[in-house]
């Protein structure tokens, strides 16, 4: 019993109540066995009738061979009673010989004297057959076939004498050479003829002349079966064995002709002649030859469409023409390439063998690049350092320029007119949107850093290989950061300079007694004796128009910045395969944020020279002076705020009519939040250290008062400064306003250290989520009724307070900054 059916009868009978199964299972195995016999005994019998079937036919191709057999033993015999009962058989076959001979030297007499006379006519032929086709490319040669078969039996008959004059003496020899020296001119005459035929066959196609073509295939493949069979002859022994004293000359072929070679060498020739003549044309700048190559890609669509489908599959012409112009454009470009050129020529050569590499219909796998794939990657190396150096020193030249003339300034920067798009509110508050056009200062040049990436990285781009595109992109990155780093380095000198001149901190150490307060660092820097000096002699020292420059600098870079990331990014993406986007998109991206930080140089330059006017205003700031502006009585002279407004407004309005919106915009609200921080802390100071005095909460005088003179202060600011500011960025101006507004409550509440912890976490927080808690410590502390321990306890409730009302409270979208990180000391 198998194994398998053991397996089987063991699945069937597991426990022991399937024993009671087993006559059903005995039924089932006799039903399986039965319908088993029945497919055997039926495949058996096809077998039987296949076998009996292939049996019949084999005693039917047995009994064939054997009559088979039969007629060649006839065959045989009937040739063994030909040879053998024949009287006389070798006397016969001897005189056939003899009269063959004669034949043949019949012959020869007749076609030696002949042979000149027919050459004349033969030339005649051809020279009117070259004439008719050089004079029209439509004409199909039509004697062609005639006057290549006249001219195989010439070559056949010469050919024979040739051989034939081998066993004869040195005269004899002489003298068949004479005769036959005349079939060499004939012999180029055809040639020229055919010649001819195979050069202009491209031009008669183009023309509809495709019978010239059928000639001119049919010729070359006779003749190459001729001497197929020549070289097959000689192969094997047989030519030698030929009794050329009788064999038919008029078939007759004593070396092999290379009508092939002659077909394959014209075509080249001619093709090297075109090639050649477009690099002769432009010998004066070879890199056109590049440019104008249109003419070769349409002869290899030309040739692949429409040519190589009348030749024979086997030639390959297709191949070979593609070969040779690959082989002549490849020459070329080493060439070109060995004379090493400059960096602007290797792109396009790089550029024309991208293009090259795209024609995947025409050209050859293995040819798809003109110089080489190893060589290649090492010119886009080449180039792509070359291109690289130049960008450094052409960045080097231009920091240099930009150096020389933001320090000297010597005209006022250009004039730009630019587009923006502002956000506004109209009277109902709803967001409107204004686009506004307005002439605004910019640095000298400032599309030149842009106009050098666009052109350097058009032309890597055109050159198809994305490699030195993001190569250039990620270099002019770097070198674009370097402009920045030396641009931050030229605000931070320039700054010092305008401070070594115009530093109004003397006014705050004279008036606030605060030095250790207001004390720059000099690091260093030179000082001059400024009282003694002419206005001349100062402008040497800081040139005028550093905030214009400043400006300029800052729209500047805002404008490239959204050129960059709004133009130049998505046009250079698409230009390259999607595996570099990151690359790219890296490259832009490393500028944003040097270019953001410049800005905020610059804008935090322009708000530190704005404060620095206010200093004299804001050195009286809660002293006896500024309580007194409170009595109009006594007060002739415009007040400190008024002061500082004037200030800030002359400011400003320079600065709107060059700046753009957003540098403007931003300016405007740094410059409060930092105006307001030096009113706060200088007020401060002059309390605890300087000449002003705590402030009493009981004081009941209006001029006096400590609340009615932060009223009447934001009162002026307000009034004074809203025009400045678009209704919808006026908002800004209200809520930092309120760091001062503050100041009258937290510095005369009753109970403070009930109210300034209400205030703080209902008020204050809410308009000044970021608040630093040195803002109450200070007012706490400028007031008389709160000594220091009851500032500490404060503070350190006013801490847990906002910690936990940040924890519950997320932060606005747009938060008041002006009280962010405020500090005293």
């Amino acid at each position: 019993m198998s194994d398998q059916a053991i397996a089987r009868i063991a699945h069937l009978i597991k426990v022991e109540d399937d024993l009671t199964k087993i006559a059903s299972f005995r039924q089932q195995f006799v039903k399986e066995k039965q319908s088993v016999d029945v497919k055997l005994s039926s495949a058996t019998s096809l077998q039987i009738d296949s076998i009996m079937g292939n049996l019949s036919k084999l005693n039917s191709a047995a009994v064939k061979i054997n009559a088979i057999k039969s007629n060649i033993n006839k065959v045989n015999s009937i040739y063994d009673d030909s040879i053998t009962n024949i009287k006389d058989y070798d006397t016969i076959r001897k005189m056939t010989s003899v009269n063959q001979f004669l034949t043949q030297v019949n012959s020869l007499c007749y076609d030696i004297r002949q042979f000149r006379d027919h050459l004349l006519r033969l030339d005649r032929r051809i020279e009117e057959e070259l004439e008719q086709l050089q004079s029209s490319l439509t004409y199909t040669l039509p004697n062609l076939f005639s006057i290549h078969y006249e001219l195989t039996q010439a070559r056949n008959f010469s050919e024979y004498l040739e051989v034939y004059s081998r066993e004869l003496s040195d005269d004899f020899k002489s003298i068949i050479y004479k005769i036959i020296d005349p079939i060499k001119r004939t012999i180029g005459n055809f040639q020229e003829l055919l010649g001819e035929a195979i050069i202009s066959l491209t031009e008669v196609v183009k023309d509809g002349n495709v019978q010239l073509v059928h000639r001119v295939v049919k010729i070359v493949e006779y003749e190459s079966n001729e001497d197929l069979k020549f070289s097959l002859m000689q192969s094997l022994g047989l030519n030698q064995s030929r009794d050329v004293k009788t064999i038919d000359y008029a078939s007759f072929r004593g070396r092999r002709r290379n009508y092939r070679k002659f077909f394959y060498d014209k075509l080249e020739e001619n093709l090297s002649e075109t090639f050649n003549a477009c690099i002769n044309h432009f010998s004066e700048d070879r890199m056109l030859v590049y440019e104008n190559l249109d003419w070769l890609e349409d002869e290899l669509t030309f040739i692949t469409q429409r040519l190589a489908p009348l030749f024979p599959a086997s030639w390959e012409v297709d191949t070979f023409i593609k070969n040779v112009y690959y082989n002549k454009l490849h020459k070329f470009t080493m060439e070109v390439i060995n004379t090493d050129p400059p960096a602007e020529d290797l792109m396009k050569i790089l550029a024309y063998d991208s293009h090259y590499s795209r024609r995947k219909s025409v050209i050859k796998q293995d040819q798809r690049s003109i110089i080489g794939e190893d060589l290649k990657n090492v010119v886009l190396e080449d180039y792509l350092k070359v291109i690289t150096l130049k960008m450094e020193e052409w960045n080097v030249n231009l920091m240099k320029q930009e150096t020389t003339a933001f320090t000297l300034r010597a005209t006022p920067p250009d004039l730009y007119n630019y587009s923006q798009i502002i956000e506004d509110e109209d009277i109902q508050d709803n967001i409107i949107t204004l686009e506004v056009d307005s002439d605004i200062y910019v640095l000298p040049d400032f599309k030149t850093p842009l106009t050098m990436l666009k052109e350097q990285a058009d032309v890597a781009a055109d050159s198809g290989y994305s490699k030195i595109l993001v190569g250039v992109l990620e270099h002019w990155s770097h070198n674009y950061i370097k402009r920045i780093i030396n641009y931050q380095q030229i605000i931070e000198e320039e700054f010092d300079k305008y401070m070594s001149v115009y530093n109004n901190e003397r006014f705050l150490l004279k008036e606030s007694k605060t030095e250790r307060l207001f004390r720059r660092r000099k690091n260093g820097e030179q000082q001059f004796d400024i009282e003694n000096m002419t206005q001349e002699e100062l402008e040497q020292i800081s040139k005028p128009g550093l905030i214009e420059y400043l400006t300029a600098l800052g729209n500047t870079f805002e404008i490239n910045t959204d050129r960059l990331q709004d133009k130049f990014l998505p046009n250079y993406l698409e230009k390259v395969h999607t595996s570099y986007h990151g690359r790219i998109k890296q490259a832009f991206e490393e500028t944003l944020t040097p270019s953001t930080e410049l800005n905020a140089q610059v804008i935090r330059t322009v708000v530190d020279i704005i404060v620095n006017d206010l200093y004299p205003a804001l050195s009286s700031v809660f002293t006896k002076g500024w309580y007194d502006e409170g009595n109009t009585q006594t007060n002739d002279e415009p007040g400190m705020v008024q002061r500082c407004v004037e200030t800030i407004g002359e400011y400003m309005e320079e600065l709107r009519g060059y700046s753009s919106y957003e540098i403007y915009s931003v300016t405007f609200n740094i410059l409060l939040d930092t105006f307001i921080q030096a009113y706060i802390r200088i007020g401060y100071e002059n309390i605890l250290h300087g000449s002003g005095k705590k402030i009493d909460p009981t004081a009941v005088k209006k001029y006096k008062s400590f609340s009615e003179g932060i009223g009447r202060d934001v009162t002026v600011l307000y009034g004074s400064l809203e025009g400045l500011f678009t209704r919808k960025d006026s908002a800004y101006l209200l809520n930092s306003l309120r760091a001062i507004e503050y100041l009258g409550d937290l510095g005369t509440c009753s109970d403070p250290l009930e109210t300034i912890p209400d205030m703080w976490e209902h008020e204050i927080l809410s308009s000044f989520y970021y608040c630093s808690v040195e803002y109450v410590r200070g007012i706490c502390l400028c007031r008389k009724d709160m000594d220091k321990n009851d500032v500490h306890a404060l503070v350190l409730k006013l801490t847990d307070i906002q910690k936990r009302y940040q924890a519950s409270v997320d932060p606005p979208a747009m938060p008041t900054g002006t009280l962010n990180g405020f500090i005293f000391k």
